[in-house]
Order: structure tokens, then C-alpha cells, then sequence
């Protein structure tokens, strides 16, 4: 590659500052545009049935079989190549169709049938059940989104070799070994640390180590008896019959835009025959799978129907896709900035916030706890509905036994209303990650869920159906306390510095690193109405950024770092940055940051007590602070405490990441520090300096500079206390850098921001 090529690279990781932008331009798990669809059609669409997938698997297992039997029948001679041509495509290939389609839970409707033929699929198609299910939520919330997207199979410019690479598995299949045998020694590797909880990572080392233990046992079993064939069944055809996977592949969303969040501009639709709709399972209609996740792959082809109106026209073959994805690739190697711009139809709906049904609560039918929602017959059997009452969202649920139950609306994984969901028995499905809850309890009852809902109690009185919001259960609120706003002042271009003090009782007693949830009121506000001091104001206005609006419904709470001594100051800081608005898209910018943005001096807001276990470690150990943009705050409370309340005697340096010049802060805070304490070491580097910056200063990522200016100088590495707080991407590249010195977990703490 040369260094042209280099230049024009696009950062697809995980960890890179694509990762780090995504968040900050608000395409991380980001509402999406869906096609309106009447709820009468959508509530027959969603029905889950066991019969297509049995049959459909009834007979993929039976080619298999069948084709597996005639290589072993005719083995030592040329024509039993034909067979393993098809026991292999249906092996390496066709059971993607099969792994995606039950990942999502939705191909049968017996849930232990999905679960076993996952577990069976994934492993065919060479992928770590557990680390891919999480894999594939990712994708579902930010597809094809550059740095949070992990399942972009072509990225510009794509590299030709890879492509080819990957019609014979290997591109795919060295890096999965890799993180396969990393797993199996009992490490994560550091991307799917990113996507995957801490709760899960035995169940990733543990399955790792089972798929290890089949290949070891089959290839045993080859030498053995001296004989090729056990790996010809299990293993080989990951590399031989991989081919017909990218032929599919390759025609969801190859060429397309990206950093879009609209599904009919990143995916493709393409129309195939029966064969090919068998094999692929019909995920050829993938602008509605990625709409419509729910819907079985059996229902598509209806669903499709229904939205074909409102998307672009389909290609009407894969030799016709492939026609439009060719050339856009070679276009892609010179100009990673182009795209296939797929045209809407004059029928489509162009705007992005379309209205969903909702039921809007009216106050004057509120009385002692209790709101009316509707009549009884208005919410069918096995039917989910969104209400809204004054400034919350409840969904409220009726099950096929004909039980009530009410929670709080929004899914607690992802940005997802659970009245759009599906009912299924007691548990409610999440529309967008096919996760689930229990109705009764609200507890987490299928991954990608890990936290519970609040539960509220209904009732029915004369054919009217109630919700007691004053009976919350499962979820208690807890305390929130009154503080007025000191001051909210820039301290960079897009960070704040938010100054409380209690408004009634003295300041609670917390410990450094710790945070609060700050309490965001329903408000409409535009950046004008901020108040932006010089310089900053300038490079706001140069932006056009104060013209850009946020607004919230609901009171919903946001956790923020406090950045103050617990000891020595009276008041809280906080340090906040905003979140602002994908360029091109209609979409507010973050609510909780421009609410915060918005306050003044002299407003009051609730905060509620303390939590958090980023705490200082009790050791007498060295310690090392990693830190960048908003991560500054817990970091501050750190170094404050430890230095000057506790004057520690503890080798202690800090290694603050800003962008530019503009984005620094307490510069001078820390340099005071510095001189004060012989035993601290205060360290900035920029990654991308402005030409007026004039920097002479260290240049490059934090983690690098700490790496080529420190650690890789010294040999006591792993004794060292690291404390990092930062973006994601600047927390995950450090933990791989102190993975690779293979620093004890229990010696890092870390808080993403």
C-alpha cells in the first residue's frame, strides 16, 4: 500500500476516532427512520410460526445429510467432489441465512428450537455464538455507522485482495481463529469488549474453549485414521463452501451510504428466485428486515409489498446488484467519499420523524394515582400500545390470557419504544434488538437485555382500562436533591463547566470518581438561546451551529462525573460536552448535553445522590491517569483529593488527549499542581493541532504518547495503577495497549464516556 492509499483509509475499528465521532455526531444507537405501516397489517405480519422453519430445516438438514453420505459413499473418487460442492455451500454458506435469521429469535416460534439451531449455525458458519448475537444487536443499532458498526464487510477503499479472500473464508476466518483461540485462553479481545457486557464474558470463554475442543477432536480424529475426511465434514468446508455467502453478502449494503440513518439509503432490496430466496432465507428483502426486525423471514416478501411504495425499486436480480456494486467499488478505491444514491420513489415519505400511534393521556381524567388510558376493547389480545401522560412514556401490554401490565416505555438497552413491540406469552419484544422483558416483574428476560423496566399496576373499571402511575414497583426512585446553577461557563469549544451548589442542606457526602443523574426537564430550545463566550462563540457561528435545536418530551435523568474534592470544595463541577447533530440530518443534538448547555446561572435542577465504583484504589502503588475530552471531570476529583486534600507522597502522572488547542482545559490547574508536587507529572498531547495552535508539545493519541514517552521504557508495567476516563475509543485502544503488557485487570479502572 502506498502512502496515498494510506491517506484516503477510512477508520472502520471499534476503537479508532470514528468510534469517537459517531457518538459525538449523535449516530450512536440513533432513532431511524421506519416506513409507516397500519398496525392491523404489521400485528399479522409479526405472528411467529414454527412450520416454515421446520420445514425449510427439515430439508436443508436432509441435503446436508444426503450430500454429506454421498462424499463419504464415494470418497477416493473425482465425482465426489460434485456432492461436497453442495454439502459445502449448504454447510459454509446457506447456514449464515439459518445463524441470522434465529440470532434474531424470530424464526420459529418455539424459543428452544431458535436457541438450537443458532448454537448449530453459528458454529457451522465459524462464528462465536455468544460474541456475534451481541455483534449483530450492534449492527441492527448503528448499521453501517463508520467506527460502530462491527459487522461492515466492505469498507472503503476496499482492499481488492481482501474482497477475493473473502470468497474462500480466509478473510474472515484467520482474524475469528485469533479472537476464537484469545478467547479460549481466557482473554477478550479488545473490539468485542466494546459491544459485549462484562456479564457475558465467561459464557465467551467458555464456548471458545468447546469450539476449540471439536476442531482439536477432529483433527485427531484425521490422524487417527490417517485419513482427510473428518475435516472435510467439519472445518474445511468453513474455507471451501464459503463462497456463496459474499455472493449474497455483498448485496445488502456494498456500495451504499454510509453515516446515514435511513434504511433504504444503506441497504439493498434485490429479487431473487426460489432457490436462492431458500438458501438465503430471504433476507434478499433486507430494507425491511433492517426496518422491521421482528417480522420472520417467512413474512418478508409481504412486508415488502407493503413498504415498496415508500423505497427505492429493488434491483431485480443479483447479477443486476452486482452491476451497480462493481463499479461503485472500483469508483471507492480513488474516491472514498462515493456512493450509490439510491433515488426514493415521488410516493415516498422524505421526512424522517414519522408520527407512531400513540394514546396521549388527558390530565382531567387523573385522579389519586390513577390516569385513564382507553377502553378495554380498544387494546386487542397480545397487542403492545405507547401512552403518553404528561411528561412520560408507559407502554401499555394485553397478553392472549388477557392480562394487563404497564412499563415504563423506552427499552433499557437501546433507543426503542416497547409499545411498538410484540407480545409474546408474558414478555414483551424489544422492536429493535429482539430482546425481551417479563410483563409481570420487568426483569431482563432474553439478551441483548441486561436491565429491568419499571412495573406499574392497572386496572379495569367499567369496561376502562387505568394505570396507577403511583404504584411503581421493581425500580424505586431514588432521592433527588435541589442545587442552583453558581455558573455554566465554556471551558473548550464544546465543553462546559456546570457549577452547583445545594439549594437547602449542606453538599452529601460522596467519594472521588463518583457520579450523579442529573434530572432533564421537557424544554424546546435552540443553540442561539445558549450562552457561548469568546473564542468559542466564534467557531460556533463559523460551524452554523446556532441554528441547530433539541427538544424532550419527558423527564428523563442523564449521568454526569462530578469534577470537584469532596473534601475541599463546597460546590459541584461538572464538565459536559455536547452532543451535536449529524451533519445533513434532521435530528435534534443530544438532550441531555443541550439542556445543560441551556441553564443559567441562577436556574435549579435536582440531581440525585451519588453512585459509581471509579474510585481511588488504597495501595501504595504508582499511579497513571489516562484521560480525554469529558473524561477530564472523575479525573480532576482524583488528582484534587490525592494531591491536595490528601497530599499524598504516591508517584502519580496524568496524560491528558485533546484534539486541538481549543479543546484543553485546566491547563493551568495541572501545571500549578505540577510545581506544587514533586511526585506528579502532568502530560498533554493533541492529535490533530490547528496551524494557529503554534504546538510544540507531544502530537499523536494519548495512549501512544504515554507508550513511546513512558511504558515502553520502563519494566514494571504491570505494578502500575492505571485509571482511565475518556471516549470510548480512547479507553478500549488503551486497554489493548495494557493488555499487550499484560497488566492485571484488577489494576485498571476505567469510565467510559
Amino acid at each position: 500500500m502506498n502512502a496515498k492509499e494510506k491517506q484516503i483509509l477510512r477508520d472502520y475499528s471499534l476503537v479508532g476516532v470514528e468510534a469517537k465521532r459517531a457518538v459525538e455526531l449523535g449516530l450512536a444507537d440513533a432513532d431511524w427512520y421506519q416506513t409507516p405501516i397500519p398496525k392491523d397489517q404489521m400485528r399479522a405480519l409479526l405472528v411467529r410460526k414454527n412450520g416454515p422453519a421446520i420445514r425449510d430445516s427439515i430439508i436443508w438438514f436432509g441435503l446436508l445429510l444426503g450430500s454429506g453420505y454421498l462424499v463419504y459413499l464415494w470418497w477416493g473418487t473425482w465425482y465426489a467432489i460434485i456432492p461436497y460442492i453442495v454439502y459445502s455451500v449448504l454447510y459454509a454458506s446457506s447456514s449464515d441465512s439459518r445463524w441470522h435469521e434465529s440470532s434474531h429469535g424470530t424464526a420459529f416460534k418455539t424459543d428452544w428450537m431458535n436457541n438450537v439451531l443458532y448454537e448449530i449455525s453459528s458454529f457451522m458458519v465459524f462464528r462465536q455464538s455468544t460474541v456475534w448475537k451481541w455483534s449483530h444487536a450492534r449492527h441492527h443499532s448503528d448499521t453501517i455507522i463508520r467506527g460502530r458498526d462491527p459487522e461492515i464487510s466492505i469498507p472503503r477503499p476496499t482492499q481488492i485482495k481482501t474482497l477475493i479472500l473473502t470468497f474462500f473464508g480466509i478473510s474472515a476466518a484467520v482474524p475469528e481463529m485469533k479472537k476464537l483461540l484469545k478467547h479460549a485462553s481466557g482473554k477478550i479481545d479488545v473490539e468485542v469488549a466494546t459491544y459485549i457486557p462484562k456479564s457475558e464474558y465467561k459464557k465467551v470463554i467458555y464456548k471458545a474453549r468447546i469450539y476449540v475442543l471439536i476442531f482439536l477432536s477432529v483433527i485427531v480424529l484425521s490422524i487417527v485414521y490417517n485419513t482427510i475426511l473428518p475435516l472435510m465434514f467439519i472445518g474445511l468446508p468453513t474455507l471451501f463452501g464459503t463462497w456463496l455467502m459474499p455472493f449474497y453478502g455483498f448485496t445488502q449494503h456494498a456500495g451504499l451510504d454510509e453515516n446515514v440513518l435511513d434504511h433504504r439509503l444503506n441497504s439493498r432490496t434485490v429479487l431473487m428466485n426460489r432457490v436462492h430466496r431458500f438458501l438465503y432465507w430471504n433476507m434478499n428483502y433486507h430494507v425491511e428486515h433492517h426496518m422491521f426486525p421482528l417480522v420472520p423471514y417467512h413474512a418478508l416478501p409481504k412486508l415488502h409489498e407493503l413498504m415498496k411504495y415508500d423505497c427505492p425499486k429493488p434491483n431485480t436480480s443479483i447479477y443486476d446488484a452486482f452491476k451497480e456494486i462493481l463499479p461503485a467499488i472500483l469508483k471507492q478505491q480513488k474516491d472514498p467519499t462515493y456512493f450509490i444514491k439510491k433515488e426514493l420513489p415521488a410516493t415516498a415519505h422524505k421526512t424522517k420523524n414519522t408520527q407512531k400511534a400513540k394514546i396521549v393521556g388527558d390530565v382531567d381524567q387523573f385522579s389519586n394515582g390513577k390516569i385513564e388510558v382507553c377502553s378495554v376493547e380498544d387494546i386487542i389480545q397480545g397487542e403492545a400500545i405507547r401512552f403518553d401522560f404528561k411528561d412520560k412514556t408507559y407502554a401499555i401490554y394485553r397478553t392472549n390470557n388477557d392480562q394487563f401490565y404497564a412499563t415504563d416505555g423506552m427499552c433499557t438497552h437501546g433507543n426503542a419504544h416497547l409499545g411498538d413491540g410484540v407480545v409474546i406469552g408474558e414478555t414483551i419484544e424489544c422492536p429493535k434488538h429482539n430482546g425481551r422483558f417479563n410483563l409481570k416483574d420487568g426483569s431482563p428476560k432474553r439478551l441483548p437485555v441486561c436491565v429491568g423496566l419499571k412495573t406499574y399496576t392497572t386496572h379495569v373499571e367499567n369496561g376502562k382500562l387505568y394505570l396507577d402511575i403511583s404504584d411503581v414497583k421493581n425500580a424505586k426512585d431514588d432521592e433527588m436533591f435541589s442545587f442552583k446553577v453558581v455558573s455554566n461557563k465554556n471551558v473548550a469549544t464544546f465543553i462546559k463547566e456546570l457549577e452547583l451548589e445545594p439549594v437547602d442542606k449542606e453538599l452529601f457526602e460522596f467519594v472521588p470518581g463518583q457520579y450523579i443523574q442529573l434530572e432533564i426537564l421537557p424544554y424546546k430550545t435552540k443553540f442561539n438561546e445558549f450562552v457561548i463566550e469568546e473564542p468559542f462563540k466564534s467557531t460556533w457561528e463559523a460551524n452554523n451551529l446556532m441554528n441547530c435545536s433539541a427538544e424532550n418530551s419527558f423527564h428523563i435523568k442523564r449521568n454526569y462525573s462530578m469534577a470537584t474534592d469532596p473534601k475541599k470544595d463546597k460546590t459541584l463541577k461538572f464538565n459536559i460536552r455536547i452532543a451535536l447533530p449529524p451533519a445533513n440530518e434532521s435530528v435534534f443534538a443530544g438532550i441531555g448535553s443541550s439542556y445543560v448547555f441551556n441553564l443559567k446561572a441562577g436556574d435549579e435542577v435536582k440531581i440525585s445522590k451519588p453512585f459509581g465504583d471509579f474510585q481511588i484504589k488504597t495501595s501504595e502503588r504508582e499511579m497513571i491517569y489516562i484521560g480525554g475530552g469529558a473524561g477530564m471531570a472523575p479525573l480532576k476529583s482524583h488528582l484534587s483529593y490525592l494531591l491536595e486534600t490528601q497530599k499524598t507522597d504516591r508517584k502519580i502522572s496524568f496524560w491528558y488527549g485533546a484534539r486541538s488547542k481549543s479543546e484543553l482545559f485546566y491547563q493551568e490547574y495541572f501545571e500549578q499542581l505540577q510545581d506544587k508536587n514533586e511526585n506528579f507529572n502532568f502530560n498533554i498531547a493533541l492529535s490533530e493541532p490547528e496551524e494557529t495552535d503554534f504546538w510544540e508539545g507531544n502530537i499523536g493519541f494519548i495512549h501512544e504518547v504515554l507508550l513511546e514517552n513512558y511504558l515502553k521504557n520502563i519494566h514494571h508495567q504491570k505494578e502500575i495503577e492505571y485509571y482511565l476516563c475518556g471516549p470510548p475509543a480512547m479507553i478500549q485502544a488503551s486497554l489493548k495497549m495494557l493488555a499487550d503488557f499484560n497488566v492485571p485487570k484488577e489494576r485498571i479502572a476505567f469510565d467510559e464516556f
